[in-house]
């Protein structure tokens, strides 16, 4: 009988990701997708230059997802709980921090799709990414699309954990921000930090809010704290999260963040919401705003917007290339554009204090 029941578990997940169902799914959780909606239609244009890859990753997640049908039978009940705020000198909340935000079978579903993704698309998905100005960085698999197509459900509850958060904050009062259902998802990342020991501050500049799930046990590893810098903070105070397992941090992107020194494995995985429709799947791997802008004008202007959804060779030329790109900021947040007044030094120095406590 238990197998009787794996089996039937595994075949529900397995139709979940093939045609009318994975469709259904990407239509209601991704409203924002008239620019990738063809891949799914066509179950075809995975193509980064080096060969259509939709079926391969069709196969390679479904053929994950039959190998670690234990883990998805582990998974518990867990009620998504909020757990901590932070709020600025303005009084305005800039951080929320959630439970049980993620399931075990997400958690694997979320690897799986990174390493099916680097297997296919190691070049121009993957990223051993160096912060140049501010030190650290992180090896990236980029998933943003592939997440929405091949793990639906994990995208679903990105969503919802970010509008848990958006309600807790009341950003749509305080910011005038709209809602993740009515927002794109700029970028959906895998992050691992195995050949790097920490990661230097920045801002996630001409996005709305940064969803980070925690994938690690923080008892796997030491220091590796997340650190968030307010606006107008008096004295550059620095706030200090080591989130759970398994748990959520949800932020305005424009705060100044980063991680402290570590040792040991510490893997994550981080979507950023902004105005616009989902990139198109040709874009870069996190689109610019100046990119985006350019290319929804182009769009607007020459696409038959009548139609139930665009082809491939309709959107491949719009992207714009460099020489094409004029100077633009984005649009602003509502929390406004960082700037940070302290040189690097004086970040580096608080945050070696920081290690030297723990």
């Amino acid at each position: 009988m238990v197998k009787l029941f794996q089996a039937i578990v595994l075949c529900v997940v397995v139709i979940s990701c093939r045609g009318a169902k994975a469709d259904d799914t990407a239509q209601k959780w991704s409203p924002r997708n008239k620019y990738w909606r063809h891949l799914l239609k066509e179950q075809s244009g995975l193509d980064d230059g080096n060969g259509e890859h939709f079926g391969d990753m069709q196969s390679c997640v479904q053929t994950a997802l039959s190998e670690s049908n234990d883990v998805q039978l582990q998974d518990k009940t867990a009620v998504p709980t909020i757990v901590d705020t932070l709020t600025d000198s303005q009084n305005r909340t800039v951080l929320v921090e959630i439970g049980n935000a993620i399931t075990p079978s997400q958690v694997e579903s979320v690897k799986r799709l990174a390493a099916c993704t680097k297997l296919y698309f190691p070049e121009s998905r993957f990223d051993h990414r160096e912060f140049t100005m501010s030190g650290g960085g992180n090896d990236c698999t980029f998933m943003n699309i592939l997440l929405q197509i091949f793990s639906p459900d994990v995208f679903e509850n990105v969503v919802n954990i970010a509008k848990l958060a958006y309600e807790k904050a009341g950003w749509g009062e305080q910011l005038r921000l709209r809602p993740p259902h009515m927002c794109g998802l700029r970028t959906a990342e895998y992050l691992n930090y195995k050949e790097f020991k920490r990661l230097g501050g920045h801002a996630d500049t001409g996005s709305l809010f940064t969803v980070l799930f925690a994938l690690s046990d923080p008892k796997l590893y030491q220091g590796g704290e997340f650190y968030l810098l307010p606006r107008d903070e008096p004295d550059n105070r620095m706030y200090y999260f080591k989130p759970r397992q398994y748990s959520a941090i949800v932020f305005l992107s424009e705060t100044h963040h980063g991680v402290t020194d570590l040792e040991g494995p510490r893997e994550m995985f981080t979507n950023e919401f902004w105005v616009y429709d989902d990139a198109p799947w040709h874009s870069s791997t996190r689109a610019e705003n100046s990119e985006m802008d350019w290319f929804v004008q182009r769009a607007e202007e020459t696409l038959d917007h009548a139609a139930d959804y665009y082809k491939e060779e309709d959107l491949t030329d719009l992207w714009p290339f460099e020489e094409d790109i004029e100077d633009f900021d984005g649009y602003d947040s509502g929390y406004g554009f960082y700037e940070d007044e302290s040189s690097d030094d004086d970040e580096l120095d608080a945050n070696e204090d920081k290690n030297d406590e723990l």
